[in-house]
């Protein structure tokens, strides 16, 4: 995993203005240029490889047992969130989970420089006062 940021050239998005399109198409425009970063481009790679791995989906399927017994109290509670801890410590140990918020930590990182640059650049605080455009997508 590369430590390199990936440096957004925001004067991109100056050509749009009031009279060409709304600000949410300047938004979409960004939201492309993110997608396109290597940071994102990873952090999709790792995630990918967590959800296809087979240890992985091996001690989730774990996890969901010990999980749906605690849920119905069954068995000793005490020894379900033994068990629970240390698949989970077992699981967090792996290469591929181990890549994945690497580069989970490299995303938002990313996402905070840009979110300090709006920021900066329109004198309040983008994303604390930012709303979800209400298009399913989690934002």
């Amino acid at each position: 995993m590369s430590t390199q940021t990936t440096k957004i050239d925001l004067p991109v998005l100056s050509h749009f203005d009031d009279q060409d399109a709304p600000i949410y198409h300047a938004a979409q425009v960004m939201g492309k240029l993110l997608f396109e970063t290597a940071e994102y481009k990873a952090f999709l790679s790792a995630l990918k490889a967590v959800n296809s791995n087979v240890d992985i989906q091996r001690l989730s399927a774990k996890i969901r047992e010990h999980n749906t017994a605690l849920q119905w109290g069954k068995g000793d509670a005490a020894e379900h969130q033994s068990a629970l801890e240390q698949l989970d410590n077992e699981m967090e140990a792996l290469p591929a989970m181990l890549a994945y918020h690497a580069n989970e930590q490299a995303t938002l990182q990313l996402c905070r420089e840009v979110d300090l640059i709006i920021s900066t650049s329109a004198g309040v605080e983008f994303a604390a006062n930012a709303k979800s455009s209400g298009c399913g997508c989690g934002g």
